[in-house]
């Protein structure tokens, strides 16, 4: 289906809200493509990589115990010294001037082929209406909520780090940087299957695996662990990365 969102105006006023495109644009709404941009802002259905495995997918695949380290693209400097130093690296490791080298940020504009589709009628193709925002923010709403689940579960950020990023959401998205879990117009994605399909999860082991890997797996002693540098050098960095003995930086 090739539907006629050229811009991410035109994908939010055709697809969620069901209006015309771009000025100049012959094409018109229809139900298959509102249906393709619900589901892929949704992440239900697998139309585009990066809006299918969203914020839900990686935190529902997490174990529940598991430590969850974060870097916030709008604060990555600060985020990235503060990891670095968590486990045992450098302290401010990552200037301004090598993280600019390092993280290039570059938009290309989409340019259209369509012919009908006379001038670019937006000064960005990231550009988006105050009309398109609030209707975007909307079908995210359970995004924003898994993402300050995230945020919330992050080791490395405090609570005035956590409100600082809700309150640079609440920029955005309004009201809805508010929102918890229930509180959305539509329910949060059962990803179940999702998770199982593209996680790995398998209720047993494969027989030929076993077989293949039949002494190791057997073996009730863990392999030898990789000794770098001397001795001393590694019982140092064991030290380092003993999570329980380590303090947060910036912790309150």
């Amino acid at each position: 289906m090739d539907c006629p969102f050229r811009f991410l105006e035109d994908w939010v006023q055709i697809g969620l809200l069901g209006k015309t495109g771009s000025r100049g644009s012959k094409y018109r709404v229809s139900e298959e493509c509102q249906e393709i941009a619900r589901h892929s802002v949704w992440g239900t259905r697998r139309y585009q990589e990066h809006l299918y495995f969203n914020y839900q997918f990686h935190l529902e695949g997490l174990p529940d115990n598991a430590k969850l380290l974060t870097i916030r693209n709008e604060h990555l400097l600060d985020d990235w010294n503060q990891i670095e130093q968590y486990i045992g690296g450098e302290k401010d490791i990552l200037t301004p001037e090598n993280a600019e080298a390092a993280f290039p940020v570059i938009n290309k504009k989409n340019m259209t082929k369509d012919p009908s589709v006379k001038i670019d009628p937006y000064s960005s193709p990231k550009y988006l209406s105050e009309e398109s925002t609030n209707a975007l923010c909307r079908h995210l709403c359970n995004e924003i909520v898994n993402y300050k689940k995230i945020l919330r579960r992050s080791v490395n950020l405090n609570y005035l780090q956590i409100e600082e990023s809700i309150t640079e959401l609440r920029e955005s998205c309004g009201k809805y940087a508010d929102y918890e879990e229930g509180d959305c117009h539509y329910d949060m994605p059962d990803i179940k299957g999702k998770l199982f399909t593209h996680r790995g999860y398998v209720e047993k082991v494969d027989f030929a695996a076993v077989q293949g890997h039949k002494a190791r797996l057997e073996n009730p002693l863990p392999p030898p662990k990789r000794v770098i540098g001397t001795e001393e050098e590694q019982e140092e960095k064991d030290l380092l990365m003993d999570d329980d003995a380590y303090p947060l930086p910036y912790s309150l």
